[in-house]
């Protein structure tokens, strides 16, 4: 009797964590969907950005039309194919928050270290290349973008650092434990991007030829951007906060509730934006 009691007292326990652990996988996976459904809306501010960049800088440094130089190191700026520096280094930037939101839920879904490891170094390759664009000379010398590139480019350096960390370790419990450490540098990086959302719709619509009419839409788009931004910052703490405490109800449940609030915004910009 005993012996059968015990075994359908161990059948219960293993049902109820892996629900628990199944739940957990699913709320994560909620709040990647979301982010990524999110993320459509940053691309098209950063198309924007890209373009204004390139015609700012030909209009302070390529001004002699008739006899051009050519500057490698500008090469960027002389064709429209990629993003000059600044923008590549935004881009980069959401890139490897894209990247870390991966790791949290490779966290929840029990992914293997060695998983773990190719998440943890995409996030690190484009943080370096993010920090290497914002600390270049051209955004260096346009007030505009160094006003954004400076605080960002230090924060994401020690997230940089303490990802590093996560690598070196090589294990689940450092990689929480790093991941959980380097979010407030990660949060920084987009409340940055919020505050300076401001200059860089300035540098948009300050570009020759654009309509009224326009600039209402380019402020449509930008305030949809940072709509976007406020509510991705509450569902990722949410994210984090659940991979700190291993997932209790009550932060799963949050984390569901932010994504879901968090992806039905992004579906009706995305449905306005197509009207």
């Amino acid at each position: 009797m005993r012996n059968c009691l015990a075994g359908v007292l161990l059948f219960c326990l293993l049902m109820t964590a892996s629900a628990c652990t199944s739940r957990g996988v699913e709320e994560f996976q909620l709040y990647s969907t979301a982010f990524d459904l999110q993320n459509e809306t940053a691309q098209r501010v950063l198309d924007k950005v890209a373009s204004a960049e390139r015609g700012s800088w030909s209009r302070l440094y390529d001004k002699n039309k008739r006899n051009p130089r050519f500057n490698p190191d500008s090469s960027a700026y002389y064709v429209n194919v990629g993003d000059p520096p600044f923008t590549g280094s935004m881009r980069q930037s959401m890139a490897a928050l894209k990247q870390y939101n991966d790791a949290l839920v490779g966290l929840a879904n029990g992914e293997t270290a060695d998983a773990l490891v190719a998440k943890v170094t995409s996030v690190v390759t484009n943080l370096t290349g993010a920090i290497t664009g914002f600390e270049s000379n051209s955004v260096k010398s346009d007030a505009q973008l160094l006003a954004i590139a400076s605080p960002v480019a230090g924060y994401l350096t020690t997230a940089k650092s303490i990802l590093g960390v996560a690598l070196k370790g090589a294990a689940r419990q450092s990689f929480r434990d790093n991941l959980i450490k380097a979010y407030p540098y990660m949060q920084r990086m987009l409340l940055e991007f919020r505050k300076g959302s401001q200059h860089l719709y300035f540098v948009v619509i300050s570009q020759p030829g654009v309509t009224p009419e326009q600039k209402l839409k380019d402020r449509e788009l930008f305030a949809s951007w940072v709509l976007l931004i406020d509510s991705t910052l509450q569902a990722m703490e949410a994210a984090v906060t659940a991979a700190m405490l291993r997932g209790p109800a009550t932060d799963l449940d949050a984390l569901a509730e932010y994504s879901i609030e968090l992806r039905v915004l992004a579906e009706k910009i995305r449905a306005e934006r197509n009207r």
